[in-house]
C-alpha cells in the first residue's frame, strides 16, 4: 500500500511507514520501519521527526543507498520515555540530492497496559490454509490495533480449548487449533493482546439435554436458545454452569490467551430457572457483575496482566455491569440508537458511570456487507463519519481486522475488505487518535459541550455557513468542547449537506468543505498556543494558528480561523503553566 503524500521526482516507486509493534510497554525498545523502493540505483536521506502532541521530541537522520526494483525495510530506533501512557506522531521526509522526495507519517504509543487504549480489532479466520501467513496480522498492526479478540476460535461454545488441532465448529466450519495457537503467538509478537471469545450462558443443545437443571427456561417450559443452535444457561453465582464456564475461561488464558471477550445476546432478560424441583425467576442483569468479577479474579490468577471484556448488548444492562471489574466497557450498538450523536450519548453515558474504564463501541456497518452490492464510495463517506463521531465522542470502535477486513454484522466471518484507498484514510484516522490519544481519550476529560458553546452560551462562537452547535444535526458542525488540566480541545465534525445522520449508513457525498471558519473564544487562562490538526489532511501536520486578542462580554477572548474542515478536526487550546 502507498503510504506518502507525494513523490513528486519519479525516484521513489513505493514508500510505507509504521511501528514494528501495535503497542509498545512502558521501558520497552523498538523500531520504526520505513519501506522504500526506487525506481533506479540512488542514494537517500531520511530525516525522521518525532513528536508528543505539538512539540517535536528527537529527531533522526541516516542515508541508504537502493537498487532499482529492491524494496527496503529500514529499522529507526524509537523515541521512548518513562510514562505510563502517552502518543507519538513520525514524520520520515524522504530527500534525493538534497530535495524531498516524498513524506510519510505513521504514530505509536506507549502504556503500561492495553487498556489505557483499547483499539480492538478481530480475528475470524483460522482455516488450515492460514498456517503460516501473518499478513492479517501485519495488517492490523500498522492500524495500532492493540487488543484482538479471536472470534468463534473454540471447539464448542460449552468446551472451549479443542482437544484435537483439527476440528468442526458449531457453524460448520473446519478449524485448526494449530492455526489459533500460531495466530496468538503472532499477535504476542506484534505487540497485541488476545482476546479469547466465549459467549458467558452458551451451550449447544446435547450439553442441555444432557443437564437440563443447568438451563434458563421460559414461561412456557421451553428453553432459551439462539437460532436453535446456542442454549441459554443459568448464570446465577450458585449455577453449576457458573462453575463451568469460568473453568473453561480459566482454561483459555491458561493456553496462552491474555483474557476473555465476555458475549451475551441480549436476551432474555428474565428467565426461569430449575433448582431442587423447583422454579425461581431469574433476573440476568442481577447476575452478571458477579460473573465477570469472577472470571476477572480466575485469568488473572493464571495471568496477572490478563482481563476481561464484557458484551453489553444494545447497552444492556450497563448500569448493572460498569462497576465490575473489567478493562472496558463495550457495547455492542442496534436499533434504537441509529443516529452519529446517539452514539456520542452511549459513550457520555458509559463514561458518567465510570470515567476511568475506557469505552468501545461494536457499531457493525452493514453497508459494507459484501452481498449487498451497495456502491464502495458511498458506504466509505459514511464508515468516516461513524469513525469520527466515535473517536472525537472518546470512544473506540471495534470495526477492523483480519486483513484489511470491516465488520459488518454480528457473525464476523462475514467482513468486507477495503479498498486500499480508503484503507489508507482509515490508516490516517487510527495513527490520529494514537498520536492524540490523551487529548482525546484521557479519563480526565470533562465534556462541556452544551455549556460553553451555541445557544445562550458565548464562551466559544464560530462565525461560517452553517450552523455550529453541539446537536450534531445534519447541515451544522457538531462541536464537541472537552476540557483537562491545562487544556480545552474543540472537535469538529462538518456535517453539512448530507442527506441524513444515519450512522449505519451510507452517504452519497461527503460533507461540504466548511473554509475559514472564525472562531472567538474566551480566555479564562493565559493561552500558550491554539493549533489544530485533522486526520482528513495527507499531510498530517500539526498546524499553530495565529490568534488575536478582541473584547468580550466575560473579558478578553483570543480570535483565531480555522483554514478549513472537511469531516473531522481538531483545535486544541494549551494554556500556560504559570498565570
Amino acid at each position: 500500500m502507498e503510504w506518502s503524500i507525494h513523490m513528486d521526482n519519479g525516484v521513489l516507486t513505493h514508500i510505507d511507514i509504521y511501528p514494528d509493534q501495535a503497542q509498545y510497554k512502558t521501558g520497552q525498545s523498538g523500531s520504526i520501519i520505513i519501506e522504500v523502493e526506487t525506481r533506479e540505483k540512488a542514494v537517500l536521506q531520511l530525516i525522521i521527526g518525532f513528536c508528543k502532541l505539538e512539540q517535536q521530541v528527537a529527531e533522526e537522520r541516516l542515508n541508504i543507498s537502493t537498487e532499482p526494483g529492491v524494496r527496503q525495510s529500514v529499522p529507526v530506533p524509537l523515541f521512548t520515555e518513562a510514562t505510563e501512557w502517552a502518543g507519538y506522531g513520525v514524520k520520515a521526509a524522504v530527500l534525493c540530492n538534497e530535495a524531498v522526495v516524498s513524506t510519510a507519517y505513521t504514530s505509536y504509543d506507549i502504556a503500561d497496559h492495553w487498556s489505557r487504549a483499547p483499539r480492538y480489532g478481530f480475528l475470524s479466520d483460522f482455516r488450515n490454509e492460514e498456517s503460516g501467513d501473518a499478513r492479517d496480522v501485519d495488517s492490523m498492526n500498522k492500524f495500532h490495533l492493540n487488543v484482538i479478540q479471536f472470534y468463534d476460535w473454540m471447539y464448542r461454545h460449552d468446551e472451549l480449548v479443542p482437544a484435537e488441532d483439527e476440528f468442526t465448529d458449531p457453524m460448520g466450519r473446519t478449524m485448526s487449533y494449530k492455526v489459533v495457537r500460531e495466530k496468538v503467538a503472532a499477535v504476542h509478537d506484534k505487540g497485541m493482546a488476545a482476546m479469547a471469545y466465549g459467549a458467558v450462558y452458551a451451550s449447544l443443545k446435547d450439553f442441555l439435554q444432557a443437564r437440563p437443571e443447568w438451563g434458563l427456561y421460559n414461561r412456557q417450559g421451553d428453553p432459551f436458545h439462539l437460532i436453535d443452535l446456542f442454549y441459554i444457561m443459568d448464570i446465577t453465582p450458585d449455577s453449576p454452569w457458573t462453575d463451568h464456564i469460568v473453568e473453561q475461561f480459566r482454561q483459555a488464558v491458561q493456553a496462552g490467551f491474555d483474557g476473555i471477550h465476555m458475549d451475551q445476546y441480549g436476551f432474555p432478560k428474565k428467565a426461569v430457572r430449575r433448582i431442587a424441583g423447583k422454579e425461581e425467576l431469574v433476573d440476568l442483569a442481577e447476575c452478571y457483575r458477579a460473573l465477570i468479577n469472577r472470571t476477572q479474579a480466575a485469568v488473572k490468577e493464571i495471568k496477572a496482566e490478563a482481563g476481561v471484556i464484557f458484551n453489553n448488548v444494545g447497552n444492556y444492562p450497563i448500569n448493572k455491569t460498569a462497576s465490575s471489574d473489567q478493562e472496558a466497557l463495550y457495547i455492542e450498538v442496534w436499533p434504537p440508537v441509529v443516529r452519529l450523536r446517539e452514539l456520542k450519548g452511549l459513550i457520555d453515558h458509559a463514561r458518567s458511570l465510570d470515567p476511568h474504564k475506557p469505552v468501545i463501541l461494536s457499531a457493525y456497518l452493514p453497508s459494507f456487507y459484501p452481498e449487498a452490492g451497495h456502491d464502495k464510495e458511498w458506504a466509505e463517506n459514511g464508515a468516516l463519519l461513524t469513525m469520527a463521531s466515535i473517536f472525537a465522542s472518546g470512544g473506540y470502535h471495534l470495526l477492523l481486522g483480519e486483513d484489511h477486513g470491516m465488520l459488518t454484522m454480528p457473525y464476523y466471518p462475514d467482513y468486507a475488505v477495503m479498498r486500499p484507498e480508503f484503507a489508507t484514510e482509515v490508516r490516517r484516522y487510527y495513527d490520529f487518535i494514537v498520536r492524540f490519544g490523551v487529548l482525546i481519550h484521557d479519563a480526565q476529560l470533562e465534556d462541556v459541550s452544551y455549556t460553553y458553546t451555541a445557544g445562550v452560551n458565548t464562551e466559544i462562537t464560530f462565525e461560517g455557513n452553517v450552523p455550529f452547535a453541539p446537536n450534531g444535526d445534519i447541515d451544522s458542525v457538531w462541536t464537541i468542547i472537552k476540557r483537562k488540566p491545562g487544556y480545552q480541545i474543540l472537535q469538529l465534525i462538518n456535517l453539512a449537506g448530507l442527506e441524513d445522520d444515519y450512522w449505519e449508513h451510507g452517504k452519497k457525498q461527503r460533507p461540504e468543505a466548511q473554509n475559514d471558519v472564525v472562531c472567538t473564544l474566551l480566555i479564562e487562562q493565559p493561552i500558550e498556543c491554539i493549533y489544530t490538526a485533522s486526520p482528513d489532511d495527507q499531510a498530517q501536520e500539526v498546524i499553530v494558528l495565529d490568534y488575536e486578542v478582541v473584547p468580550h462580554g466575560q473579558g478578553l477572548a483570543a480570535r483565531f480561523t480555522l483554514p478549513s474542515l472537511r469531516i473531522w478536526s481538531m483545535v486544541v487550546v494549551k494554556f500556560s503553566l504559570q498565570e
